[in-house]
């Protein structure tokens, strides 16, 4: 939820804001863009050491007056819109087009027409003409910008100093977005202003992974200017800023731009630096490599992980369900996947051991000491993949986490075995629709034989179901019956004829008829402990391998009814 200043629910905002996308070009067409279209205070001019002691005399004042670049007193010099007129020989009777004010040492006649700044008789003109081109240029303000900023990148404080730093240049509050909209800095932000922007935030994030950034621009922020940050097709970041004026072509917003993409670079390395080293031990294990315990434990306590007591496996998919459960790639929506999980980790399982491999989250979870009394490392681990799942939602929306959990492995050398156990738990999941959801190898049961026989010898498995419920199958899709239903209704109720009838809303004579049926279609006597076996063993050969009964549509009736004491089958 953005930058939660304000800890309150937040309300939705109305308004919108001004927008400008700024590019970092290269210097040299930054500057004469920058001084053109921000102009500089002539009252701030009087800021350069050159002009020290210099005073300004104005006919209306000179408050609100702004100059964009230097003018000759030379009849052939080039207009300007907002000139600074340079007059050593004293201010002329007719002032060039596009003068907004003058300079000279020349005594005044009279009253001028604009404001003039005069400098000291001893004042030398290079002097002054140098510093106030380097101010017009913005090579000033980009210096001093340059070298606040250089400062916050030194403190190490990351992009919380940077938006300090950066806040301080625009002299108005900022915050500092990434392309997922996950609030990396502010600084000087309101309440008020915290929630409208937490408000675009939270809107945006319902358009999609592939489009928050688009919409929240299209928006934008109550009261602010958002302003995209990039240099030479470098990504640098969100700038969210409430100052009085569009700073687009402000000096300070190029070097705020490369301070950002310096953070940038020197945080992706320490981040892939430590990935790669955690890839590296589960990559080993994932293949199946011979890890010493010695060695391994070694390297997870490097990695802030004891694994000397085990561990509980975790593997996940990232699923577009709504491209027949396509597994995401793309290393942008990964990247923010992995973000969010290593923060989820960090504040419930801080010592894990999290890698992204080959379209797999992979997580070993430590034993924990701490926990609700009588709570084991599984349920532990359970409860942990539900808030993965919980925070995937807002985190990259409209893809769908589906997470498998292993038994806990107290001996580190098997820590392998756990992994191929979570993995096996979650190609059965995936098997059964169980997308979205959590399952435990414990719970995949018998499945987990038939698995393996369906990944060697699918056919084995292909004829199994065809000797056992693929008849009922038939017969259910021809006549629109529920024999299917019943019989897994039947067994999972052990065999309980009235908790079935209750169950399915059907008479109990009707579930003896169906019973009757099955045993005729199948040829399996559901009253022998071997044949009920087989249809239960059927049934799941027959999720395993994808096969679905299309049930006849019913409204349920109530009991007592006369549909409910229908006899058809």
């Amino acid at each position: 939820m953005g930058i939660n200043l304000s800890g309150r629910r937040l309300p939705r905002s109305a308004g919108h804001a001004m927008l400008m996308t700024v590019s970092t070009e290269s210097r040299s067409r930054a500057r004469p863009r920058a001084a053109a279209a921000v102009g500089h205070s002539l009252v701030d001019l009087l800021n350069l050491a050159a002009l020290d002691g210099a005073q300004i005399v104005s006919p209306d004042g000179a408050k609100g007056v702004r100059v964009t670049g230097l003018m000759l007193d030379d009849p052939a010099a080039a207009a300007e819109r907002a000139g600074l007129l340079v007059a050593p020989r004293g201010i002329p009777a007719t002032l060039p087009a596009g003068v907004v004010a003058a300079i000279t040492r020349a005594p005044l006649r009279g009253t001028p027409a604009v404001p003039v700044i005069v400098i000291p008789d001893d004042r030398p003109w290079g002097a002054v003409v140098g510093a106030l081109a380097a101010a017009m240029s913005g090579e000033a303000r980009e210096r001093d910008s340059r070298r606040v900023l250089h400062a916050a990148l030194i403190s190490g404080r990351g992009v919380p100093g940077i938006a300090e730093a950066a806040s301080e240049l625009l002299a108005a509050p900022v915050a500092i977005l990434d392309e997922f909209l996950d609030v990396l800095g502010a600084a000087g932000v309101s309440d008020a202003r915290g929630e409208s922007l937490d408000t675009a935030i939270e809107e945006s994030r319902g358009h999609g992974p592939a489009s928050l950034l688009g919409p929240f621009i299209a928006a934008g922020v109550r009261g602010a200017h958002v302003l995209v940050l990039d240099g030479d097709g470098a990504w640098a970041g969100v700038l969210v800023t409430w100052a009085d004026a569009v700073p687009g072509t402000d000096p300070a917003v190029g070097a705020i731009t490369d301070a950002l993409l310096v953070e940038r670079v020197r945080e992706n390395t320490r981040v892939d630096t430590e990935a790669r080293l955690r890839g590296e031990l589960i990559e080993e294990l994932l293949a199946g490599e011979v890890v010493s315990r010695e060695s391994l434990v070694r390297r997870a306590r490097h990695l802030g992980a004891d694994l000397s007591g085990g561990a509980v496996a975790l593997v996940g998919t990232l699923q577009d369900p709504h491209s027949d459960g396509r597994v995401i790639t793309d290393p942008r929506l990964v990247r923010r996947f992995m973000q969010q999980t290593r923060a989820v980790l960090e504040l419930h399982w801080p010592r894990a051991l999290v890698d992204w491999h080959e379209g797999l989250v992979v997580v070993l979870l430590p034993r924990r000491a701490e926990g609700e009394e009588g709570e084991s490392p599984e349920e532990l681990a359970h409860t942990l993949a539900r808030r993965l799942l919980a925070a995937t939602g807002p985190t990259v929306p409209g893809l769908t986490l589906t997470l498998a959990l292993s038994r806990h492995q107290s001996d580190p050398d098997r820590l392998g075995s756990a992994i191929d156990e979570a993995q096996l738990a979650l190609s059965i999941g995936e098997r059964l629709g169980r997308v979205g959801q959590v399952v435990t190898f414990e719970e995949t049961g018998t499945y987990k034989l038939l698995f393996q026989i369906f990944a060697d010898r699918p056919e084995e498995l292909d004829s199994f179901y065809d000797q056992t419920i693929a008849p009922l199958v038939r017969y259910d899709d021809q006549y629109q019956t529920e024999l299917v239903t019943t019989v897994a209704t039947y067994l999972d109720l052990d065999c309980n004829l009235a908790a079935t009838a209750g169950t399915l809303y059907t008479h109990r004579h009707t579930i003896r008829y169906r019973l009757d049926r099955i045993t005729e279609l199948a040829g399996l006597d559901i009253g022998k402990t071997d044949d009920r076996e087989k249809l239960s063993l059927g049934l799941k050969a027959m999720r395993l391998l994808g096969h679905t009964v299309t049930a006849p549509s019913r409204e349920k009736p109530a009991h007592g009814t006369k549909a409910a004491r229908g006899t058809k089958g």
